[in-house]
């Protein structure tokens, strides 16, 4: 970051004088001066500014052929992003960090440490409150606060070796999260302190709410399938326990990453109910609630089998943003980015400071 010297102007240079100073408004004006304190390093850096990356063609199916090399474009670069993100990771192995930051059309920017919780918290869909387990020794529990912490109080007691992760209703109502105890979904209505078991849901993890608020798409690992090695497959259950599988081991090929195993995950279900998004061996799909239509958006870089006509990136924590335009994910070197709900645009927003858990993330409370 560049520091100006305090020495004296003479009169031969108030002309260049004025040229910097009009420069310095300018660049304060268009934003692209604005620093942001890295949380990971504890330094000032400049805010990165959101770019596309490549455009593609219409979704092919899965091939071994190579994919292929499409030239960037702005297109879709217009569309709003004005978001608020927390986000937690491992900076050092073993120690994990929480952080928060602002996401916008010129990338990501006010990145600070979080103190409130290792694991970071779910901001509810209205951006009023904050959800977090505090993973604490001592009064233990889920706590609700303002989405920068403050004013946090104690909602719901929990007694457990792990952290746990929360979802929100649509409506901001009530919490979800695995019970460690029974290791099942449960739902915690807030203003009436009511804590309720979804039967039949053991063994769930990363789980999501429908938008009419009816049913929960959660991932659970499998206890049998005759195609080979399987670990988690997604479900959809109805909140009084009435479930059905919608992912299948046969429609995806064994991770060679991660021993072989088939695990889909990390589930997301779009605010325009027609989509959910969920991850594979690094690479993001989606598919419909009823579990057709299913497509791969993404593939990675070390795939042996990449597809043909996607984007080659990462892909990890996928989260939609509130108008259902665009999934947002965690790519290849901490790089989050979005993906047009078609799959033919992809924008980089910015990289955050470290990574390794889920992210989320709402609009600003207006």
């Amino acid at each position: 970051m560049r520091s100006f010297s305090n020495a004296t102007v003479n009169p031969p240079l108030i002309t260049r004088l004025r040229i910097i100073v009009a420069m310095v408004f300018l660049c304060i004006v268009i934003g692209l001066c604005v620093p942001i304190v890295s949380s990971s390093v504890g330094i000032y850096a400049p805010a990165a500014a959101a770019r596309p990356i490549v455009a593609i063609e219409a979704q092919a199916p899965l091939s071994s052929a190579t994919p292929l090399a499409v030239p960037p474009t702005l297109a879709g670069t217009d569309s709003a992003v004005d978001l608020r993100i927390v986000f937690y990771g491992y900076p050092q192995i073993g120690v994990p960090r929480a952080g928060t930051a602002e996401i916008h059309e010129t990338g990501i920017s006010n990145i600070r440490d979080v103190t409130f919780s290792p694991i970071g918290g779910e901001l509810s869909p209205n951006g009023r409150f904050i959800a977090y387990d505090n993973c604490s020794n001592s009064n233990r529990g889920i706590y609700l606060a303002e989405p920068d912490g403050s004013k946090a109080q104690m909602v719901k007691d929990l007694n457990a070796y792990r952290c746990v992760d929360i979802r929100w209703s649509p409506d901001s109502a009530k919490l979800s999260y695995t019970n460690p105890q029974d290791r099942s979904l449960h739902i915690f209505d807030i203003a009436k302190k009511r804590d309720t078991l979804i039967p039949n849901t053991q063994g769930a993890d990363w789980h999501w709410w429908s938008p009419a608020g009816n049913k929960i798409v959660y991932g659970r690992m499998s206890r049998r399938d005759p195609v080979g090695p399987t670990g988690r497959l997604l479900y959809i259950t109805n909140l009084r326990g009435n479930n059905r599988q919608l992912t299948f081991a046969k429609d995806f090929v064994p991770c060679d990453r991660e021993r072989n195993i088939i695990d889909t995950w990390a589930p997301a279900w779009s605010p325009n109910r027609n989509t959910i998004a969920f991850t594979q061996c690094e690479r993001l799909f989606v598919v419909s609630p009823a579990g057709k239509n299913l497509r791969q958006l993404t593939t990675p870089r070390y795939a042996s089998r990449p597809s043909p006509k996607v984007p080659v990136t990462s892909a990890y924590s996928p989260r939609w943003s509130p108008d259902g335009r665009w999934i947002i994910f965690i790519g290849d070197n901490e790089v989050l980015k979005r993906i047009s709900a078609d799959g033919n645009t992809i924008v980089e927003i910015g990289k955050l400071p470290y990574r390794g858990g889920p992210f989320s993330v709402a609009p600003f409370n207006k």
